[in-house]
């Protein structure tokens, strides 16, 4: 049985209810706040009274406000089930809003088992395909040995790979299938979920899509943008670990604009929040940054792991120390960063790097040494973080990496069994 789309109703009832919990309740608390302090004084003149009566008619008022918000809800709900409201995703713009939604409360959505919530699923012409045999032979049926995997970052999704296409005539998805022996595969993912949750989602799908493929495969290159780099490391992380067979098929790690050793705008949101709480007027506002996903939160250390999070309140603290994830030795890993000034010591670099992501993060440099040693880095300056998903440059770079030839010949995967070539370099 075919589920129910998320309809425009579903998201006007989730708009009500965070309107609730989040405006309503925050202005109400900073409110209560400032009226202690305010009524502190009247105390001795006039008693409690005052007060008392000021926040009787402040609890009718915003108890009403919260009502109505929440019948509200309920009703708009009642109309998505009954099938009216259009679906979200059947243009370009819902589907925007739908993958911005699940980077923001995607764990949420998915508890409440909501129909916003995002499955990771191959995609091709904003539809999923299902990985298994027949979907995937309709759909890729020039399908070639060699996929390249793309996965998008927080609150985007597989449409942003074609943002600026008109601009720069072309894509990544377009030159990888022109220009390369490569066929182009498109991930959509829930990006509030935890990034080593999306790792163990992207390794069963990736398991899947080698077994379905129409031509036995020889070839894997996964290629990530911010989130998504992490993502693929985790993924590879959690099938090595799990000694699946496909991670040999794995050549190329292309991670462009990823917080490999943390994101500094979180650190921010995090740091925000805290500081926040030291006043009893501002501490209502610390809730809103607060409200933030896990998939966010795994973004102030660059997180893969279960095991670095797992039974860790990390919203009331700075993060725990980052464990180490052993690489793929036979794969080459390629960290693209950027930065908004002409270089990387300009002001602007050093302190916003490519606005979200600061350029040391995405060459993978910790503290600690490098993320991964050996990685190759490259450097495009004067470009923030979203012209990362089409820039010109990173597709001719894209291009010369797939159509290296200095690889070994790997082991063969198809769909019903798997013969051993020559060994993995």
């Amino acid at each position: 049985m075919t589920a129910e789309p998320a309809r425009t109703t579903d998201v006007a009832a989730l708009a009500l209810d965070y309107g609730d919990r989040l405006i309503v309740g925050t202005v109400r608390d900073v409110h209560r706040a400032l009226s202690k302090r305010a009524f502190g004084a009247t105390r001795f003149l006039g008693g409690q009274l005052p007060e008392s009566l000021h926040d009787a008619v402040v609890t009718s008022v915003y108890g009403a406000l919260s009502g109505i918000l929440r019948v509200s809800s309920g009703s708009v709900r009642a109309l998505s089930a009954r099938g009216i409201g259009r679906p979200i995703e059947s243009n370009a713009g819902g589907r925007r809003i739908i993958a911005t939604v699940n980077g923001l409360i995607g764990d949420e959505l998915r508890m409440l088992d909501d129909p916003q919530a995002i499955k990771m699923a191959v995609r091709k012409d904003g539809e999923d395909i299902a990985a298994t045999p027949f979907p995937i032979k309709q759909a890729y049926r020039d399908g070639t040995s060699h996929l390249v995997i793309l996965v998008h970052g927080l609150c985007e999704s597989d449409e942003s790979w074609f943002q600026r296409e008109k601009i720069n005539g072309t894509t990544y998805v377009a030159r990888i299938a022109e220009e390369t022996d490569g066929t182009p595969v498109l991930v959509r993912y829930n990006t509030g979920l935890h990034v080593s949750e999306n790792g163990k989602h992207l390794d069963t799908l990736i398991r899947q899509l080698v077994d379905a493929w129409p031509v036995g495969v020889t070839r894997v290159t996964l290629v990530g943008h911010s989130m998504g780099g992490l993502v693929v490391r985790a993924a590879t992380n959690y099938a090595t670990a799990a000694s699946e067979v496909w991670p040999q098929l794995v050549k190329d790690i292309v991670c462009l604009g990823t917080p490999h050793t943390g994101a500094n705008l979180e650190k921010v949101a995090h740091l925000g929040s805290r500081l926040l709480r030291f006043w009893p007027v501002s501490t209502p506002l610390s809730a809103i940054l607060e409200a933030r996903s896990p998939g966010i939160v795994d973004l102030r250390h660059g997180y893969i792991s279960q095991d670095e999070w797992e039974g860790q309140d990390l919203t009331s603290q700075w993060g725990l120390d980052r464990i180490a994830a052993a690489p793929l030795a036979h794969a080459e890993y390629h960290f693209v960063g950027s930065t908004l000034g002409a270089t990387r010591h300009h002001p602007f670099s050093a302190v916003l790097g490519d606005l979200l992501v600061h350029f040391s993060s995405a060459a993978g440099m910790g503290r600690t040494g490098p993320v991964v040693a050996g990685a190759r880095f490259e450097y495009v300056p004067s470009a923030h973080h979203f012209a990362l998903l089409n820039h010109p440059k990173i597709g001719d770079w894209l291009v010369e990496w797939l159509n290296a030839r200095n690889h070994n010949r790997p082991a063969l995967l198809s769909g019903t069994a798997a013969t051993t070539g020559q060994g993995c370099s």
